[in-house]
């Protein structure tokens, strides 16, 4: 067992055990100091990334004769005007860009993820080359036809109908619950990571 001397190995410690201290014991002023050191570095260095990206891909390209650099440029002081009241409605041009352009966006990635990447997957080939390719395609055939089914509220829940919404039902609920599985592995490997910092990197037990 060798304790770390890197003092920066006990303040990250220290900031651990913080934050532990909320859910172990109760709300106690180290916890809202380590609340406060995570809140602030992170505030800190989101702000120095955006001055970064400011200077590295604004102000050093248009030095070099990128004159369209301007545009942006010129929107992003516009924002600013908010603050005057006598040109404040200069800002509602930048926010209407910003707007726009983040719809625009945000339709086009809804489309390709939920409806077009989905469909894509959902045609598998069926028959397969092998049986095992051959299982897959049928199991995941049903389970798509079945959940379809689980909403579908248009026709008389017959008995084929009610159940195929049953098994529909099932999918649905075997895959909820492998997702919540695989949060929780996610959260048990960083809880991991922090207990190897702590005895690791720290006391060296390991």
């Amino acid at each position: 067992m060798q304790i770390s001397t890197n003092i920066w190995q006990w303040i990250s410690v220290a900031c651990v055990f913080g934050m532990w201290s909320l859910p172990l014991y109760k709300d106690n002023p180290f916890y809202r100091v380590c609340q406060n050191v995570f809140v602030g570095s992170c505030a800190g260095h989101a702000i120095g990334i955006a001055v970064g990206n400011i200077v590295n891909y604004g102000f050093q390209p248009l030095g070099q004769g990128k004159l369209d650099l301007l545009i942006p440029i010129i929107l992003g002081l516009m924002l600013y005007t908010r603050f005057f009241p006598g040109i404040a409605w200069l800002s509602r041009w930048p926010v209407a860009f910003l707007v726009g352009v983040g719809v625009g966006q945000t339709i086009y990635t809804s489309l390709r993820s939920q409806i077009i990447n989905q469909s894509i997957a959902a045609m598998t080939k069926f028959p397969g080359q092998d049986l095992a390719s051959s299982l897959n395609g049928l199991i995941s055939l049903i389970g798509l036809l079945a959940i379809l089914t689980y909403f579908l509220f248009t026709v008389p829940q017959s008995r084929f109908v009610k159940g195929m919404s049953q098994l529909g039902r099932w999918m649905m609920m075997v895959t909820f619950g492998v997702g919540f599985g695989n949060v929780v592995s996610g959260r048990l490997s960083v809880l991991l990571g922090e207990l190897l910092k702590i005895f690791g990197d720290w006391l060296g037990m390991i």
